[in-house]
């Protein structure tokens, strides 16, 4: 942005903690002179440990400090994550030498203090003012400037908020906003080695998870010293303020009943202090003109993701990028560039870490199993936790920043800047990229739910020439609909809703269920099964087996049934076709299987191929999906993932998939397998379009596809005539 002969850059960055700091460095191996404003006295922490990943490490190593975190540092082994009141391993994560090679850098953990003194030490003197207590921001058309409690102005070409969630500047940018309460308070201490010499706690993430509480540990100085964080809820501890303190007996009274090796390690400790966890919600912008923020000044987030610090780093860097790039013509361009690489993947972050705080505070009984069942099932779908922890840790902003801004990935898993070639198609696009709020995603399953079911009835409802009533099929709840004819005449539908066995319902499916039945001439049965994660595996196999017997026991012939799903209800249809040829029982005149969801292992080439630009799932929410579905079964188990199964003998498959969704190649798969074994398959595969496309009504290929199925069922109705 400034000629050879001109002065560098010069930025303020008001606040000194990890954040600011590491701007600072950033900002100065980039050739843009610092002012660093702490309104401390000193440069200190407190606090106990912070955990750097892979996606910080990358930082860090291009800013020359990889080698003195790993001196002062600990590199994990593995998370071992067991049950606080019974020691049980619930869920194991391999770091080390694992995290490396997938992320290309490996994790460290380490003391706050530590870091800080790692980061100042590189800072030319004279770079940071303590003592520096800033009351007020402004600008103009050409600079920037900060207003110390002093009465000084310091001016410069930008300013930055690195001054956390009680920022300042932010206030400044955008008046007062509330901060975030989780009732959840944070214990935190450090554990001189001698006094834990006696317990087995190896140098890898130590956590224990309770109904309500949380146990995460680790060593900060290899053999030296051990940092704990302790989550408890609020009202287990009362007092006038939380501050420092040596009276730990709350604390051991909201752990009375840890296993012997995590209680050991709390008496270990003898001194801590307590804080709230707060946060804010994610917001539609932080930079005006000159003046952008950065860390948790810009997004404050829950620590359980271990982000915090990470995600401070990575906008450090992308600042530094954007304000030394050539490319932008002043100031206020660079810092709207730098906001628009950054805001879409903090939110993300911000919000995964609410759901991690919810998914691991649960305090219900029958909540504590399905989440520990969920997380026997990502050990099985995902080993080394690559799709859990892949949207945080395999990212690297050096690299990042030399991509089109459009690249980054937002809060519904899809880049920024994907586009679709036809108005219709990118209305679809659109309508499904927003269709889970902030809130639903942070609230875990039970938001997605909701979320799922406003997207479908608000913008797909029934139609008024449609009639439905609600049915028993045996023990399984269902609704029949008809379209607008008056009498049935073609097959008889029995539809699985999709939803990844975790979201959807009869009900918000009823549009799409009508227009099948009234191409078809017939009456489609929309069937209501049970949901994981609190019923995984086989509670939706054995409702669909039971509303299909129960059909047949109505008077209607195997003949004259359709099994018909899209997306997981298309699996399911075909793991319900399997089960009953292995049962030897009559099976139905064929399977409509739209956008199939068929291996729950998610080994197809597309899930990892289009991750990012199907806006419907991607490969995090159908890692989390399949976990919640399978938790201590198999994944391979063809009920579970058809694809794995024998699927000569079953009857007629018509099979719909569109190119760029990330189910395309399970489609594509179960097309071939079917065809290679003798089985009748008629596919559609498109271009162009979404997930399940067959939803949106304004699709052309909608229209076409609705049409195929109608003759291709015909076509069954006229062989089973005859």
């Amino acid at each position: 942005m400034s000629s050879v002969d001109a002065e560098p850059l010069h930025v303020i960055l008001v606040g000194a903690g990890i954040g600011g700091l590491t701007a600072a460095l950033a900002l100065q191996h980039h050739g843009v002179r610092v002012t660093v404003l702490e309104r401390t006295s000193q440069l200190t922490e407190s606090g106990a440990g912070i955990q750097i990943a892979a996606n910080g490490v990358h930082v860090m190593r291009a800013l020359g400090l990889e080698g003195d975190i790993a001196e002062a540092g600990v590199a994990p082994g593995s998370y071992d994550i067991r049950d606080l009141r019974t020691g049980r391993q619930l869920w194991y994560i391999p770091f080390e030498d694992v995290a490396a090679q997938r992320y290309g850098a490996p994790m460290y953990n380490l003391h706050r203090s530590d870091l800080i003194d790692l980061l100042k030490r590189g800072l030319r003197q004279g770079s940071v003012r303590t003592e520096a207590k800033v009351v007020a921001v402004g600008q103009d058309e050409s600079s920037a400037w900060a207003e110390l409690a002093t009465g000084e102005r310091i001016t410069a070409d930008a300013l930055i908020g690195a001054d956390g969630i009680h920022s300042v500047v932010r206030t400044q940018l955008r008046g007062d906003e509330p901060r975030q309460f989780s009732n959840i308070l944070m214990w935190r201490g450090l554990i001189p080695a001698d006094r834990v010499a006696h317990l087995d706690l190896p140098e890898n993430g130590n956590y224990w998870f309770g109904p309500g509480r949380t146990l995460i540990t680790y060593w900060v100085r290899p053999g030296e010293l051990y940092s704990v964080l302790a989550s408890v809820p609020v009202d287990e501890v009362s007092r006038e303020s939380w501050e420092d303190t040596g009276d730990l007996a709350g604390l051991l009274d909201s752990f009375k009943d840890a296993e012997p090796r995590a209680r050991g390690m709390l008496e270990a400790i003898e001194t801590g202090f307590i804080t709230g966890m707060f946060y804010r919600d994610p917001i539609d912008g932080w930079t005006s003109g000159r003046i952008s923020l950065l860390g948790d000044a810009a997004h404050p987030m829950v620590p359980f993701l271990a982000q915090g610090a990470c995600q401070s780093m990575e906008d450090a860097w992308a600042l530094a990028h954007c304000l030394a790039d050539p490319m932008h013509d002043s100031v206020p361009a660079a810092l709207q560039d730098y906001e628009a690489r950054r805001r879409p993947r903090t939110t993300r972050v911000q919000v995964g870490a609410r759901a991690m705080v919810k998914l691991v505070h649960e305090s219900d009984p029958e909540r504590v199993a399905v989440r520990d069942g969920r997380f026997q099932g990502l050990m099985r779908i995902d080993p080394i936790a690559e799709r859990t922890w892949a949207f945080v840790m395999d990212y690297d902003i050096t690299k990042a920043v030399r991509e089109p801004a459009g690249d980054v990935v937002g809060l519904s898993g899809t880049r920024e800047g994907v586009t679709m070639n036809r108005p219709e198609s990118q209305r679809a696009h659109d309508l499904w990229r927003t269709a889970f709020t902030q809130e639903d995603i942070a609230r875990g399953h039970d938001g997605l739910r909701e979320g799922y079911e406003r997207f479908l009835t608000t913008n797909f409802p029934t139609p008024a020439e449609a009639t439905s009533r609600s049915i028993e099929l045996g023990r399984v709840d269902a609704i029949e609909i008809l379209g607008a004819q008056s009498a049935v005449e073609g097959p008889h539908l029995l539809h699985f809703h999709g939803g990844g066995y975790v979201v959807g319902s009869a009900e918000s499916s009823l549009e799409y269920a009508a227009r099948l039945a009234s191409a078809t001439n017939g009456r489609c049965v929309v069937v209501d099964y049970r949901l994981a994660p609190e019923h995984p595996y086989p509670a939706a196999l054995d409702d669909a087996l039971h509303a299909y017997r129960m059909l047949r026991e109505s008077g209607v012939p195997a003949s004259q049934i359709i099994l018909s799903g899209e997306s997981s209800g298309a699996g399911l249809a075909v793991a319900a076709a399997l089960a009953l040829k292995g049962a030897g029982e009559q099976l139905p005149a064929g399977i409509i299987a739209i956008c199939p969801f068929a291996d729950l292992t998610l080994s197809s080439p597309s899930v990892a191929k289009f991750d990012g630009r199907d806006p419907a799932t991607n490969r995090d929410s159908l890692t989390n999906m399949a976990a919640m579905y399978v938790q201590t079964h198999e994944p391979t188990d063809p009920l579970v993932s058809p694809l794995y199964g024998d699927l000569s003998g079953l009857p007629p498959i018509f099979i719909a998939a569109t190119d760029g969704e990330v189910l395309y190649d399970d489609a594509r798969r179960l097309a071939e397998q079917a065809s290679g074994v003798g089985v009748e398959v008629t596919s559609h595969f498109i271009e162009d379009s979404v997930h399940v496309f067959p939803l949106f009504a304004f699709l052309p290929e909608t229209t076409e596809t609705i049409d195929r199925i109608a003759q291709w069922a015909r076509l069954l109705g006229d062989r089973a005539a005859r």
